[in-house]
């Protein structure tokens, strides 16, 4: 006759416990996966851009897309009205904006990955001024640069001694030669004056950014000119050159800026162009078309860290005069008016900006809880498991109820109860 398997009441309890332990098991991974995927899918919702979550990528991400985004805060004249009431706030203000929305976009960009590291120049004044800026926030995201304390400052700043520049020209020019020794060409950079606000974020930027070859720019446009042209366009539209020869980036903006790595700009080259913008004849003609009325300003100096610059620029970026490239002007807009589409903007009006800490802290909070969520899921599963491992040995035990396990009666009695 066939051979029946008749099931006893230990057997089943036998597979109904391989069955919970399998269940349980499967249970944890698929949580875990679910709860992994849920956290990709958090950044990506987050910043609306492709990426995966920042500890799978970093090995794919190479160290130079990282970007150094420059400020400054110098005050030759030592004035504390104007440092409190106007510098202050406006770095303030940046640099809430940058964290906001440029921070956010970096970090969910698949190319850079990282949110920006701030390197921010001071003196003897600011200095402390600007430490309390940074207080609390993470403290490899910044470094504070005392140029009062930086013995290549005065050799930078010596051809110059004798010039006419105002406070507002020192600075600037200061800060631009600064560059060249306290960033690193090897990293992507962004020059940004403290003026600038990331009112959304600059995706078409960020994408601009990481489609550049080494050595090559893209910059916001100077369109602080009036009037209109010989063929009757309005001049805010087009890019302004210098009155001269030789390789340049048309239309530069001074204080937005971005230099791919590879990219490097000689201390000797800055000066150069500086000195022959600063030897020319204080007219509006010294740019094509004619600068507006504030090119005046400054003792006729008015911008000279800028077209100083955007001259260098032009000789350094690969190809030569070629290799920077400008952003759209109604989304990146210098000066007023702003435009519907206006996402960056550099001007004097101080948006309001909360925030209430910077982004990777934000990130970092946010990783601490996912962690939690994890031991307390890896808790769980092992006490279902431990649960399943127990209620399998107590129907071993029932099953085999034979001679050879009377030493375990204690066992059965806990089973039994």
């Amino acid at each position: 006759s066939a051979l029946m398997f008749r099931p006893t009441h230990g057997s089943v309890a036998l597979q109904q416990m391989w069955s919970a332990t399998f269940a349980a098991v499967f249970i944890t991974a698929t949580a875990y996966s679910r709860q992994k995927h849920f956290a990709q899918v958090a950044v990506k919702s987050s910043y609306e851009a492709r990426s995966l979550v920042r500890s799978e990528i970093t090995q794919f991400l190479p160290d130079h897309r990282s970007i150094q985004v420059r400020f400054s805060l110098l005050q030759p004249t030592n004035d504390t009205d104007g440092l409190l009431g106007t510098q202050l706030p406006f770095l303030k203000n940046s640099l809430c904006w940058s964290e906001k929305n440029l921070a956010s976009a970096l970090i969910g960009n698949q190319l850079f990955g990282y949110a920006p590291e701030y390197v921010v120049y001071t003196d003897n004044h600011t200095h402390n001024y600007a430490t309390e800026v940074f207080h609390g926030f993470p403290s490899h995201r910044y470094h504070l640069v005392n140029l009062d304390m930086d013995p290549k400052d005065m050799m930078r700043m010596a051809p110059f001694n004798k010039s006419e520049f105002d406070d507002r020209n020192w600075a600037s020019v200061r800060r631009t030669l600064a560059d060249s020794d306290h960033l690193d060409p090897q990293k992507a950079r962004l020059l940004l004056g403290t003026d600038v606000k990331f009112l959304q974020r600059p995706l078409e930027f960020i994408e601009a950014a990481s489609q550049l070859h080494e050595k090559q720019a893209v910059y916001m446009v100077d369109r602080f000119w009036q009037g209109q042209t010989a063929d009757g366009q309005p001049v805010s539209k087009v890019k302004y050159r210098m009155n001269s020869t030789g390789p340049q980036c048309p239309g530069l903006l001074g204080d937005f800026v971005y230099l791919s790595p590879g990219l490097e700009l000689t201390v000797k080259k800055l000066q150069e162009k500086m000195t022959w913008y600063m030897n020319q004849p204080r007219v509006l003609e010294r740019t094509i078309p004619p600068c507006s009325a504030s090119c005046l300003a400054s003792n006729g100096l008015h911008a000279i860290d800028q077209f100083g610059l955007m001259m260098a620029l032009g000789e350094a970026v690969r190809p030569m005069g070629e290799g920077c490239y400008s952003l759209d002007t109604e989304r990146y807009s210098h000066w007023y008016p702003r435009t519907p589409k206006t996402q960056v903007t550099h001007d004097k009006t101080m948006d309001t900006c909360e925030m209430v800490q910077p982004v990777e802290m934000a990130a970092a909070y946010s990783s601490e809880q996912s962690e939690d969520s994890k031991l307390k899921m890896l808790f769980a599963a092992l006490v279902l498991l431990f649960t399943a491992m127990v209620s399998l040995l107590c129907a071993f035990t029932e099953e085999k109820g034979s001679k050879e396990l009377q030493a375990f009666d204690d066992w059965k009695d806990m089973c039994s109860s």
